[in-house]
């Protein structure tokens, strides 16, 4: 794929992202403090619609531009998800950005 395509998919990404107030710090303050809960359901959003697209390119049989099969395979567990998402979710909260 071309860089301007990365580009352009970037700034709507990144438009989006704004439009929905996910980079507004009253919002995340207001997640955080269970007073503002409409980010809860823009994550919850992305999390189905990825579901959704990851259950689709399993069941399609999908390739790569170069012609090989896509390959979606479970991580192996690991326990420091839990403490990386727990530092993530506190730097989040204190700096709200």
């Amino acid at each position: 794929m071309h860089w301007t395509a990365f580009t352009l998919f970037g700034a709507l990404f990144g438009f989006v992202l704004s439009r929905s107030r996910v980079t507004d710090y009253n919002a995340i303050a207001g997640m955080f403090r269970l007073t503002d809960l409409h980010l809860f359901g823009v994550i919850g959003a992305a999390i189905a619609i990825s579901a959704l697209g990851l259950w689709i390119v399993r069941r399609g049989g999908n390739r790569t531009v170069t012609g090989q099969a896509v390959e979606v395979r479970r991580k192996p567990w690991q326990s420091g998800a839990i403490w990386g998402g727990l530092v993530f979710g506190a730097g989040w909260a204190l700096s709200g950005a």
